[in-house]
């Protein structure tokens, strides 16, 4: 079973365009996804997927399996879909592309959930990180995860669920690392977005508002996404600390 790992990566973004290529402790971020992707054990390729040449070139010049895709892509599960089309896998592993400190075994984990997981019928996972600080809790970027008994996803938000009105559990934190099969990323692309993702923003919405099962697993805290200029200062100082 071929486990292929896709890296979205688009230059546009309202909050700090061009971080792809936004410089990390002396490299641009997406070559510390690379290295951490090549790292996990039950991924036979990485590839990364871009709508922008400046990205492509970078690819091109220091040996980065790439392929092009189309810029109308709302989430970069739409373009994980694309890839899929192109590159024949049984799993697929969106690896966000701004998150330089992702742990190689979580991916491990993510993949090795779906491969368990599709023998329930089940197409699609995420992982999520156990307790939310009062940080998170406050901020619209973190989205929450709500769970079955038998660890399927009830729903995401970017409001802190569920509401503590008999007894306060520990919430959890969704983290943008999911697996998909083949025929889930070709349903995902056929799809209409929902009121629910619309209105969130959060693209695994739509595979729970047409009635499907999600499988999550959690991960150990420590990946930092880079969504602004003072994120990549922070990574760029763990990497330095950390060498």
């Amino acid at each position: 079973m071929t486990a292929l790992a896709v890296i979205p990566a688009r230059y546009k973004s309202t909050r700090f365009p061009g971080k792809p290529l936004a410089d990390i402790a002396g490299r641009p971020m997406i070559a510390w996804v690379w290295d951490q992707a090549n790292k996990a054990k039950e991924i036979d390729r990485v590839v990364l997927a871009t709508d922008d040449e400046r990205i492509a070139d970078y690819c091109r010049q220091n040996g980065i399996d790439f392929i092009m895709t189309a810029d109308t892509h709302m989430t970069g599960s739409d373009r994980i879909a694309e890839v899929a089309t192109k590159i024949e896998a049984d799993i697929y592993v969106n690896v966000q592309g701004d998150e330089p400190l992702i742990d190689p075994d979580s991916i491990d984990k993510v993949a090795r959930l779906l491969r368990e997981s599709k023998a329930r019928g089940i197409e699609v996972v995420t992982a999520y990180i156990e307790g939310a600080t009062q940080e998170q809790m406050d901020a619209s970027s973190v989205c929450h995860l709500t769970s079955t008994t038998d660890g399927c996803v009830i729903t995401i938000s970017r409001y802190p669920i569920p509401y503590p009105m008999v007894e306060t559990v520990e919430r959890k934190i969704a983290v943008g690392l999911y697996g998909f099969s083949r025929q889930a990323l070709t349903r995902f692309s056929a799809w209409e977005r929902g009121p629910n993702e619309r209105a969130e923003s959060i693209e695994l919405m739509r595979f729970l508002e047409h009635g499907e099962r999600i499988a999550c697993t959690p991960i150990p805290p420590g990946s930092i996404g880079v969504d602004r200029p003072e994120d990549a200062a922070t990574v760029a100082a763990i990497i330095r600390s950390r060498a």
